[in-house]
């Protein structure tokens, strides 16, 4: 799991489809939502001008506590993170750290966990054919 640390506090960010209906929820559309955490234009170009305005920043807040969140609770911890303590505990310089850190759980979160037969590697019809065997004699 992608973590990231702010104020001394070690943060897992987790992102399941749960999570993305809470973004979406919360902020739109993920491809926007996407578009406008990297700073990218109506017309698909980055555009400096978008980098850390106030709604830059509070989006970029709110996927945190929502990513933070959703990993302290797995974790099996306190689900308490704000989005005032989010902001408070980034550093102006860590902007770019964080937005890269959100977009690595992201990807993370969007990886399969299911495996395609190729992906599997060879199979040994033999040993399957006597596990079957194996379980239907019990």
């Amino acid at each position: 799991m992608v973590k990231i640390t702010l104020k001394g506090r070690e943060i897992p960010l987790l992102y399941t489809t749960y999570e993305l209906k809470l973004v979406q929820t919360e902020l739109g559309r993920i491809g926007k939502v996407i578009d406008r955490i990297v700073c990218m234009g109506e017309d698909g170009k980055k555009d400096p001008e978008l980098y850390g305005d106030a709604e830059h920043i509070d989006e970029l807040a709110k996927l945190l506590t929502i990513l933070g969140n959703a990993g302290l609770e797995e974790s099996g911890e306190t689900a308490d993170l704000t989005e005032k303590w989010v902001l408070r505990a980034i550093r102006p310089g860590d902007f770019n750290r964080a937005i890269d850190t959100c977009l690595e759980a992201m990807r993370e979160g969007m990886e399969s966990e299911y495996q395609t037969e190729e992906e599997q590697g060879p199979v040994d019809v033999t040993l399957e054919e006597m596990n079957k065997k194996k379980e239907r004699d019990g």
